[in-house]
C-alpha cells in the first residue's frame, strides 16, 4: 500500500533525478498498455503535458459566482520523509493549490507533484520478479488515482461544487482525492487481482476488524489451500499488509494462519496474500532475434543513426509483433526514454514483451507513424 500527501499550499519543488524520470516514463508506458480493468485516469495523465482547465458557474445566491480550476502535474524527486509509519512507500501524489478571488470568481491554480520511490520500483526489496512487475503497475495506478478522483469531483460532484461555491476562501475540500484509500483500495485490489490471475496466480484479501482481536493482537485463519487445488502441490506465498504490525503467517496442513497486531485499534487491518505455483506456467511471450536486439543496443549507445533503429521497428511490424498502419515507419522526435529502454532490453534487464509494448505504445500514440 501507498500514501498520499494532500497539501493545499506551495512547497519547494525539487526536480526528479534522471533515474526517476526514466523509471516513470517506462512505468507509464507499461501502465497504459497493460490489458486489465482499470478506471480511466487519462485526465490526470494529460496534466503532465498541458494544464487541465475546469470551469463552472455557481448559483445566483451563492457566495461565489464562478469556479475555475487549473490542474498541472509534474514529476518531483522522491522525498524519504514521506515514508509512512507502517507502509513501504512506493510513491505519493500531492495537491498544491493556490486560491485567488476577484469579483466573485474563484481561481484554483493547482501545481501538483507525483513522486515515485526508485528503490522500490527497481526492486531493491528483492521480491519475486513477477510480483514486482505487477506491484509497479499498482504503484503508478494508485498515485494517478489520487489525482483523478479529485479531478472527477471538481468536474462533476454536486457536493464539492456546492461547497466551493458557498464557502469562504481557504476551505478547499481535498477529501475527494481519497487520502484514506476507501475508493482506491477497491479499485487497485480489482486491478491487482486481475493481473495476478493473468500471471497464473491468485490474490486473497482478508480484512481483520478490531472485534476479531484481543487488545489488537490476533491469530486468524485466512485461507485454506484446499479451496485452491491448483496451489496445493506447492505455492509461493507473499504477504502485504496495512495497519498490521509484527505480522507473520504459518501453515498447518492446508490452512494458512496470520499473526499480527493492529497498529490502530479503531481501524481494521488489511492483508493481501499473493499465491503463485512453485512452478508457474509461462505466460505467452514474444521472442525477438539477438541480432535485432544488438541493433537496438548499438543505437542506445549512440553508435548508430536513428534511422537504423527503424530496422528494429520494421522487423517487429513485419513479424506481426506490433501493429502499424504505415508501410514505412517514421518519427519526428524519438522520446529520450526509449534509448534507455532499448539499453535495458539489450542487456536483459527488461524482457521482449515489455520493449515490444513500448514500441506499440509509440505507434498507437502516433509518435511513430
Amino acid at each position: 500500500m501507498l500514501i498520499v500527501s494532500i497539501v493545499p499550499v506551495f512547497a519547494l519543488y525539487e526536480p526528479p533525478t534522471i533515474q526517476e524520470k526514466n523509471i516513470f516514463n517506462q512505468l507509464l508506458v507499461q501502465f497504459e498498455t497493460v490489458k486489465a480493468t482499470k478506471k480511466d485516469v487519462s485526465d490526470i495523465i494529460q496534466t503532465f503535458q498541458k494544464p487541465l482547465v475546469i470551469s463552472f458557474l455557481c448559483n445566483p445566491h451563492d457566495v461565489n459566482n464562478q469556479i475555475i480550476t487549473i490542474v498541472k502535474t509534474k514529476l518531483a524527486k522522491f522525498d524519504e520523509s514521506t515514508v509512512h509509519q507502517d507502509l513501504i512507500t512506493g510513491g505519493s501524489y500531492t495537491w498544491h493549490c493556490s486560491e485567488t478571488i476577484q469579483d466573485g470568481k474563484v481561481t484554483l491554480d493547482c501545481n501538483n507533484e507525483l513522486r515515485i520511490n526508485p528503490k522500490i520500483i527497481s526492486n531493491d526489496t528483492q521480491i519475486e520478479p513477477k510480483l514486482h512487475d505487477i506491484e509497479n503497475m499498482v504503484i503508478i495506478y494508485h498515485e494517478l488515482l489520487h489525482g483523478q478522483l479529485m479531478v472527477d469531483a471538481i468536474k462533476s460532484s454536486p457536493i464539492w461544487q456546492k461547497e466551493i461555491c458557498t464557502q469562504q476562501p481557504g476551505k478547499i475540500d481535498y477529501s475527494f482525492a481519497d487520502p484514506d484509500h476507501k475508493i482506491i483500495n477497491y479499485l487497485q485490489t480489482q486491478f491487482t487481482s486481475e493481473l495476478i490471475e493473468k500471471g497464473g496466480g491468485k490474490m486473497i484479501t482478508k480484512e481483520i476488524s478490531a472485534d476479531e482481536t484481543k487488545n489488537g493482537t490476533f491469530t486468524i485463519k485466512v485461507l485454506s489451500l484446499s479451496d485452491y487445488p491448483s496451489f496445493q502441490n506447492g505455492a509461493k506465498i507473499t504477504l502485504r499488509t496495512n495497519n498490521i504490525s509484527e505480522n507473520s503467517f504459518f501453515q498447518v496442513k492446508n490452512d494458512i494462519f496470520l499473526n499480527g497486531h493492529l497498529k490502530n485499534n479503531t481501524k481494521s487491518g488489511m492483508a493481501w496474500f499473493y499465491l503463485f505455483n512453485s512452478k508457474t506456467p509461462d505466460v505467452p511471450s514474444v521472442f525477438v532475434p539477438v541480432w535485432i536486439k544488438r541493433i537496438a543496443g548499438l543505437w542506445a549507445s549512440t553508435n548508430t543513426d536513428d534511422k537504423d533503429f527503424f530496422t528494429v521497428v520494421d522487423y517487429l511490424v513485419e513479424h506481426n509483433l506490433v501493429k502499424s498502419n504505415s508501410e514505412k515507419n517514421t518519427v519526428s522526435t524519438i522520446p529520450h526514454w526509449l534509448k534507455k529502454s532499448a539499453h535495458f532490453w539489450f542487456t536483459g534487464e527488461i524482457g521482449d514483451n515489455t520493449f515490444v509494448n513500448s514500441i506499440q505504445y509509440l505507434i498507437s500514440r502516433g509518435i511513430i507513424s
